[in-house]
Order: structure tokens, then sequence, then C-alpha cells
């Protein structure tokens, strides 16, 4: 385990490669409390994982050719400060894991938010962002992803790759994606672009209206409910009733589920 305070200890047993760097007399106080800046760059992995359990996660493309992190710690009130926040990183073979632990994770029991800003090589591919009390975003990268967030919209842009997405208490937005696993979130409105599913996939959400432009070349039977409240087709192939649509989109070897349980559902060609 590697610490900002320059202690090191090699985990030569385990194969993994663990830093921790720890709040130090550096904070800014702020009329809101304790703020911290931290900068580090990390040697590029082939696979990316960030996760806070406070605060939001930003991921986008780097020119350079490392890893750039830059994260902040705020503490949750004027007479408490960062010291039991830390990240992290652990690297197990060529996958290199961000992790930011406030204490809690909930607003009230941590000892406040830590931010995540990281910028990707073009070598690397993501393979999950995880934000809460804040919001997931996700813009030009490569992977696989599962992007999500608690109590925040998930935003996924210009992702080559297939995604998955969810969110409890907001939005998920979606487009330019090479493929839609999953987007689910219980109280938010979804709006997204699907050209493309590799399995059966799903689009649902409890409290919200759903957007979808799919391709008329999905390559799945599309069934869209919503318990309350209305369907709409624009340019598919698709036939309904005024609470269902359903339809063969290419060939249908997969599923795709549309379902709102209060919301309007509208579903409109890929152009």
């Amino acid at each position: 385990m590697e610490r900002t305070s320059g202690r090191r200890a090699v985990l030569g047993s385990c194969g993994l490669a663990v830093s921790a760097f720890l709040s130090g007399c550096t904070g800014e106080l702020t009329l809101g409390g304790d703020r911290e800046e931290l900068n580090r760059t990390f040697e590029a992995p082939n696979a990316l994982a960030v996760e806070t359990d406070s605060g939001a996660v930003t991921v986008h493309p780097t020119g350079a050719d490392r890893i750039e992190l830059h994260a902040i710690k705020r503490s949750k009130s004027p007479i408490s400060d960062t010291d039991g926040t830390r990240v992290e990183t652990v690297r197990d073979a060529d996958r290199l894991r961000i992790v930011a632990e406030t204490g809690g994770g909930a607003w009230f029991g941590s000892a406040g938010t830590i931010s995540l800003d990281v910028g990707v090589p073009a070598k690397t591919r993501l393979e999950h962002a995880a934000a809460q009390n804040g919001p997931a975003t996700v813009t030009d990268v490569a992977g696989d992803a599962r992007i999500e967030s608690t109590n925040g919209a998930v935003i996924a842009r210009r992702i080559d790759g297939a995604v998955s997405l969810s969110s409890t208490n907001g939005a998920i937005r979606a487009h330019e994606i090479a493929a839609l696993d999953r987007a689910e979130t219980t109280n938010g409105s979804i709006d997204l672009a699907v050209p493309a599913v590799r399995r059966d996939a799903s689009i649902t959400t409890t409290n919200g209206p759903i957007t979808a432009a799919l391709a008329p070349d999905l390559d799945a039977d599309v069934i869209a409910t919503t318990t309350n409240g209305s369907t709409a087709t624009d340019g598919l192939a698709l036939s309904g009733t005024d609470d269902s649509a359903t339809g063969t989109l290419g060939d249908g070897t997969y599923e795709l589920l549309v379902e709102s349980t209060n919301g309007t559902i509208t579903l409109e060609a890929l152009g």
C-alpha cells in the first residue's frame, strides 16, 4: 500500500499493487468546510474502473499516455474536515481500479464527498464508472462499460462499446454508443439512442418517461408497455395500443423490453 504520506509497503504475495492517498494538511478551508484537491497520474492499464461512494464521477479522454486523476474532497460541514476520506488505487495485472471512500457512502454517514475526474488514454478500456450523490458522466472512451449512479444522473456519449446504465433517483442519457445492454432507473427519465443490441436488452423506469431512438434493423423483438401512460412510435415497424407497442426489428434474434410504470414511452427510428 502506497500513501501520500510517503510510507510504502509491498504486497508481493497477493499480486496486487495498492496506493492510498490520505488527506493531509493542505486542504483549503472554505465556508462549506474543508476542501482538498489531489492530482495523480498512473501507468495506463488495459482496463479501468472508477468508483466513489459519495460524489460525482467524470471519465473522458486525454491526449497523454497515462491515466490522469483529479480528485476533489469536500467535508460536509464548516466544522468538519476531510481526514476520514481517501482515494485508493488497486492494480491487478493490467486492470486499474480507482476507489474513493468517504467513510459511509450516504451523505449523513460520510465525512463528505470525493468527486473524481479521470482522463483516459486511447489504449485503456473503461469497465466500470460508479457515482453516488452525484452524476456519472462518461464521454469519448472505449469499452463495454457499466455506468451507474445512486442519487444522480447517468450520461454516456460516444462510447465505443456496449453499455449497461443504471440510476436510482436520476435520469439516464445515452447517445452515440456502440450497443445497449441495459438502461434502468427508479425515479427518472430515459433518453437514448440504440444502434444495436448484442443480447436480450431492457430499458426500464418506474417513474418517468422513456424516449428511445432504435435502429430499424436492430435485430430484436421489441416489447414496450406502460402501466400509467401512453406509447407512441414513429418510423418503426411496430404496432400496438395506447399503452403498448410490439414488433420485430431486423431478424429479431434478441428481445428488447421497454417498460415504464408511470410515464410515457416514445419509440422512433434512429436516423
